[in-house]
């Protein structure tokens, strides 16, 4: 199985979270100071080469000024579009829902 934060919902995001970066003019060095991080922890977070952690995207979206709900919202929208579903994993991580609300057996709300 893939680990989750390497899936296409997580593509997503990754994407809008490096348009979001690049809308607001600063570059992964900015960011990366303003996080108190090396550069390239930013720049592997946005290509897909390490993991996302919730904390992290919440003040990588303060530091560049974006709203981290729209992100997952576009994450979440565009999974829809595509026809792929959300494990009951991701559900849990993005706070959607609590897992004690998801009938294990058929994996629905």
């Amino acid at each position: 199985m893939e680990p989750s934060s390497y899936s296409p919902h997580y593509d997503k995001l990754r994407a809008w979270m490096k348009q979001k970066r690049e809308e607001s003019g600063l570059s992964l060095r900015a960011v990366s100071e303003e996080l108190g991080r090396h550069h390239s922890v930013i720049g592997k977070m946005e290509q897909d080469r390490r993991k996302i952690e919730l904390l992290e995207f919440v003040e990588y979206c303060r530091v560049i000024g974006a709203d981290p709900h729209e992100g997952l919202d576009v994450m979440l929208s565009k999974s829809a579009e595509n026809g792929a579903s959300l494990s009951m994993h991701s559900y849990s991580v993005l706070g959607a829902v609590r897992p004690s609300q998801i009938n294990p057996m058929t994996m629905c709300i």
